[in-house]
């Protein structure tokens, strides 16, 4: 190989990282700024022999806990499903009371202090009003007496309104579950259709995912079967919010200094796996971009960016009929291959400038010959 060759190899090598981690930093920039990032529909949709241990790591994935499902023993020794939202009203009762001593809704010391700033603001008005005193604003005085008498007649109703807000929440929620009971029941009853399909020992699901006929009735049932449960849950979802915003709406200006109170999701605890790879995700991109296009450690950065999407092809082998088509995935986890076997971080990266120091030291025969 020429001279001339190889310094075009390096160039390409160096645009290859370059171009690579800028991908990997412009999605983990995209994903921070939304803030809505969630691999809850890219592990959902997972196919393949690995797909169970991918769905495993999902909150909720069949929506039972959401829609408050549960299953319960039969007369006949079979096994049957009912609502029973019994632990949904338990979080929410959990909630509330945290939120009345969070906030400490009606209390009866800051009503008093509300006051005596009521009384005082009347007294700089009355007085700035007979001296004349233009340098006060009378009016935004006013204001606040205003706002004041407000606050107070909220926080005497405090403990009253987030009762009555707990008890609509619960009601809306039971007589949700009643309209949808016949319908989420045979939704989990049916489950079978495509998590079976036993007869005389084969297992038709498999069988349908390599036929073309039997995949095609396959995915329209999972897809009926997938858009209603996105709707039930996002119904529910709903609920969830709504009681959250309206207890954080309760608390006055001078109780919401603090920081809003969040509610936890039974149905998707800020501690679980779907959690912590939704945090993790965006900032591993924008690290692991960021090393390849400055050429730091692009060994190591591309050898995680390559597990990373070797876990990506995973999810949707691209050899299995019906999966999603992976190969853009493909051709980015052998080009980051191609990064880390030519140590490609060394053609216009910082990397060369570490190996200059440290690789030298452990080739230096005169550091041996002094040793």
């Amino acid at each position: 190989m020429t001279r001339s060759h190889a310094f075009l190899a390096f160039v390409a090598l160096a645009i290859l990282r370059v171009a690579v981690g800028y991908h990997f930093f412009k999605e983990g920039q995209a994903k921070l700024e939304s803030g809505t990032f969630t691999a809850e529909y890219f592990l959902s949709g997972a196919n393949g022999p690995l797909a169970p241990k991918f769905k495993s790591m999902l909150d909720d994935p069949d929506g039972m806990i959401t829609l408050c499902a549960k299953e319960v023993s039969s007369e006949d020794g079979g096994e049957r499903y009912q609502l029973d939202p019994i632990s949904t009203f338990e979080a929410w009762d959990q909630y509330v009371d945290k939120a009345s001593r969070y906030y400490d809704f009606g209390s009866e010391g800051l009503e008093r202090e509300l006051a005596s700033r009521r009384e005082e603001l009347g007294v700089r008005i009355r007085t700035a009003r007979a001296e004349k005193d233009a340098s006060v604003d009378t009016r935004a005085l006013e204001i606040q007496r205003e706002d004041d008498a407000r606050a107070i007649k909220i926080i005497r109703d405090q403990s009253e309104r987030v009762d009555e807000i707990l008890t609509d929440h619960k009601d809306m929620l039971a007589s949700w579950l009643q309209r949808n009971d016949t319908q989420i029941i045979a939704h989990f009853a049916t489950m079978e259709r495509l998590e079976g399909f036993e007869q005389d020992g084969i297992n038709r699901r498999k069988v349908g995912t390599y036929v073309e006929s039997l995949r095609g009735q396959i995915d329209t049932i999972e897809s009926d079967r997938n858009k209603k449960l996105k709707g039930w849950k996002k119904e529910i979802a709903d609920l969830w919010s709504s009681l959250e915003r309206q207890v954080n709406d309760l608390a006055v200006a001078d109780q919401a200094e603090q920081s809003e109170l969040p509610l936890e999701r039974i149905y998707a605890p800020s501690d679980s796996n779907l959690s912590w790879i939704n945090r993790i995700i965006p900032w591993f991109d924008v690290i692991v971009g960021s090393l390849l296009i400055l050429g730091l450690f692009s060994r190591l950065a591309s050898l995680a960016a390559a597990g990373f999407l070797l876990s990506v092809l995973a999810t949707q082998p691209f050899w299995i009929p019906g999966s999603n088509p992976t190969y853009l995935y493909m051709i980015e986890f052998a080009a980051l291959l191609v990064i880390f076997a030519t140590c490609a971080g060394r053609n216009f990266g910082l990397d060369y400038f570490i190996h200059s120091i440290f690789g030298r030291k452990k080739t230096d025969p005169s550091a041996k010959a002094g040793a």
